[in-house]
């Protein structure tokens, strides 16, 4: 996906839930205040939707003119793409950096769902505004829906990777393994945001689970079948 910011700078959403507070942008350099600006249209756009969310309220939590507001990003759907795209980077690379020292099939698996579920608790703005982009028709759908392929396809890699020195799959059969997976997952973050009392480390001992098994599963399948 494109990025319509310029510059690397803070995480995709808030880390936590909260009303959006305004902020001071006076002074910063422009790149740090995009990032500031991201950061409260996260929060507005996680709470009411790309619809309902209003220029006028993210301009003044972000302490900038509306005109400044447009200067940077052209629209609101300028605003809302960008916002889709970093964090949509952040989830990609985290998945992607996750792992790399680890040895063993196992060990790189548990180190990836920890990290995205340690990405889902922080940034819940960022994953509420990406999860309901995929069930909609909104501004931004395909581009989230090209995000979510991309994610599969980095499940289908590692899969491609490491289980075939097991049993090879072939390519549909490792491309629907790997929707199933990142669906799974998609579900379980969504149920595990409304739950109270309920660790990340339990859920993701409950994922690797679900993965290992499911992966078991579709070998044993293409053992009896090959």
């Amino acid at each position: 996906m494109s990025s319509v910011t310029s510059g690397a700078g803070a995480g995709p959403g808030s880390r936590a839930e909260r009303r959006p507070r305004k902020a001071g942008t006076r002074g910063m350099p422009r790149a740090q205040r995009e990032q500031l600006i991201l950061d409260v249209a996260g929060q507005v756009f996680a709470r009411g939707g790309y619809h309902d969310a209003a220029m006028d309220e993210i301009a003044k939590l972000a302490d900038v003119s509306k005109p400044m507001l447009y200067s940077y990003f052209g629209s609101k759907e300028g605003l809302y793409v960008a916002y889709i795209d970093r964090t949509g980077r952040e989830l990609l690379d985290r998945l992607e950096r996750a792992g790399g020292e680890r040895d063993g099939v196992a060990g790189r698996l548990r180190d990836r769902i920890t990290e995205f579920f340690a990405f889902v608790e922080e940034y819940r703005d960022g994953w509420k505004v990406l999860f309901r982009e995929l069930a909609s028709s909104g501004p931004v759908a395909e581009e989230v829906a090209q995000l979510r392929s991309q994610v599969a396809e980095a499940v289908r890699w590692m899969l491609d990777r490491e289980v075939s020195t097991e049993c090879a799959l072939d390519g549909p059969a490792s491309d629907a393994l790997a929707h199933a997976i990142v669906g799974a997952g998609e579900s379980l973050a969504n149920w595990w945001l409304e739950q109270r009392g309920v660790g990340r480390e339990t859920v993701v001992e409950w994922y690797v689970a679900l993965v290992q098994a499911t992966v078991a599963g579709m070998l044993r399948t293409g053992s009896a079948t090959g």
